[in-house]
């Protein structure tokens, strides 16, 4: 039960982080309606498969955002109500984008779009010419340009959604089970 409420906040918070990422750094929606070949190959499938990256990340990231909120329920301490709601919401936006950038960095590594263009992050990295830790620095950079639009994105789905996710945290633990002392 909790699992499925977890992926309707996924599904809920991937297809707006979808919606907001098409606005970064090109109106993906208007590219799909455009079609052709460009430098980036068929804007169609570009389009598509950003916006398809953007909502799997939020089917990923509530279930993991879930079960850190569940396990955390043992360990907190003070009053579980007075967790900002909207913390909650900018968290899982964030963890949201996070892996977005992740899976936006296996597509071009894996060939399901081609690279080269513009929009392809690892092209940095191809063109770098600094030692080991420049690399990670520019893939962290790459990761990171999902964060604006992710931080939107739970700023605009906070007053929808993040009572579903304080709900969730501030739930009681199941009662637990008596013990009996044997003789």
């Amino acid at each position: 039960m909790i699992l499925l409420r977890l992926l309707g906040l996924g599904a809920l918070y991937g297809g707006g982080f979808m919606f907001v990422k098409s606005l970064f750094p090109e109106p993906f929606v208007l590219l799909i309606l455009q079609g052709g070949q460009s430098s980036e190959g068929n804007l169609t499938t570009l389009a598509l498969v950003y916006m398809g990256v953007g909502l799997l990340a939020g089917f990923i990231a509530a279930p993991l955002f879930g079960g850190a909120l569940l396990l955390g329920r043992n360990n907190r301490s003070g009053d579980p109500s007075r967790r900002p709601r909207l913390v909650l919401s900018l968290a899982l936006a964030l963890l949201t984008g996070l892996i977005s950038g992740i899976l936006t960095l296996l597509v071009y590594a894996t060939g399901i779009l081609p690279g080269g263009g513009v929009l392809d992050p690892l092209r940095l990295v191809r063109n770098s010419v600094h030692s080991a830790p420049g690399v990670g620095l520019l893939i962290a950079w790459t990761i990171a340009r999902d964060l604006l639009p992710a931080g939107l994105t739970g700023l605009f789905l906070s007053p929808l959604a993040s009572g579903a996710l304080q709900r969730l945290y501030t739930a009681e633990r199941p009662p637990e089970q008596k013990r009996y002392e044997w003789e």
